[in-house]
């Protein structure tokens, strides 16, 4: 298999062709805004949400697949503090990492594969919100069939770094034809953790127990609202979920080992779903101190974390 690579220098995109996948990635945030399929015989469809589209669009959300650093959702007033006193503060939620400019510091391929690996290290600018050195990296890896992502996160301060981190896709549904309130949305099999928010998304504290078997049952109320999971206690390899179209015919599996807490959203009445890995959540509505959020890590001088998630093609 081949693939080809184009670097849009006026869009700042870059973008990898393979036989069966076309990945689109812009620089701003490393942000993955395009993964479209070319079908055999249905012929090429986007997967992801506006995909490929670098245009505002006039309502719903304008993201794509934004990467969330160093938290995850939002803190009250967008400013916080530590334990010891560290005060730390945001422009908005989710973190800067979505609206900083990523380097592509290598990109190579075979023939199974394609790379891109991007990287953000801490500056004036993220210091004078979060004041620790930090290297953030984010590969991703476009196969025949699927896409795979990782990010890494390094503290270089000299003191424990508390972060969170996540990565927020949204997919097309349906992907090619019927009705969003028909698609097949397939979360972990078993028992789960819902953990249960306010309408501003920060934590209540509550929690819900509830088994999970087929399809989940959303609702455009509840999506708006956000669905939120602790699987802390689920196995890695059952950190998965399905979005099929209604017939079934074609969709996406997300898997996500390493992150163990899940998110599900969209705008009420939008043509989307975003499936949301995460390690971490939202303030609580009481809140506390930064590095005792929910989720946070507490990453030790010259430590390294590293998550993996994958996005495979469903024909069924």
């Amino acid at each position: 298999m081949e693939f080809t690579y184009a670097h849009d220098p006026q869009a700042n995109l870059d973008v990898v062709r393979g036989d069966g996948l076309t990945l689109t990635v812009r620089r701003l945030g490393a942000e993955m805004i395009g993964l479209t399929r070319r079908h055999p015989t249905r012929g090429e469809f986007g997967l992801i949400w506006r995909d490929a589209c670098v245009d505002d669009p006039p309502n719903f959300w304008k993201g794509h697949a934004t990467v969330l650093f160093p938290i995850v959702g939002g803190v009250h007033n967008l400013r916080s503090r530590t334990t010891d006193g560290i005060d730390v503060s945001f422009k908005k939620q989710h973190g800067f990492a979505r609206h900083s400019q990523f380097e592509l510091l290598g990109h190579a391929g075979d023939d199974e594969h394609y790379v891109l690996n991007y990287h953000l290290i801490a500056g004036p600018e993220t210091l004078a919100l979060y004041p620790w050195r930090f290297e953030l990296w984010i590969r991703y890896a476009l196969y025949a069939d699927h896409l795979e992502q990782q990010m890494t996160v390094r503290n270089l301060d000299e003191k424990p770094m508390p972060f969170q981190l996540g990565w927020h896709p949204g997919f097309n549904t349906p992907q090619i034809s019927g009705e969003k309130a028909s698609c097949h949305l397939r979360l972990p099999a078993g028992e789960s953790v819902q953990v249960l928010n306010d309408p501003d998304c920060y934590l209540t504290g509550e929690t819900r127990r509830v088994t999970l078997d087929g399809d989940f049952p959303f609702t455009e109320k509840e999506l708006d609202g956000t669905y939120m999971f602790d699987l802390s206690a689920t196995p890695s390899e059952r950190r998965v979920v399905e979005l099929l179209d209604p017939d079934e015919s074609t969709g996406v599996r997300v898997e996500f080992p390493d992150y163990p807490h899940l998110g599900i959203w969209s705008d009420a009445d939008a043509p989307f779903i975003c499936i949301e890995p995460w390690q971490g959540m939202d303030d609580s509505v009481t809140q506390e101190a930064f590095d005792e959020k929910f989720g946070v890590v507490l990453l030790k001088p010259g430590g390294e974390r590293v998550y993996h998630a994958a996005i495979h093609v469903l024909d069924k």
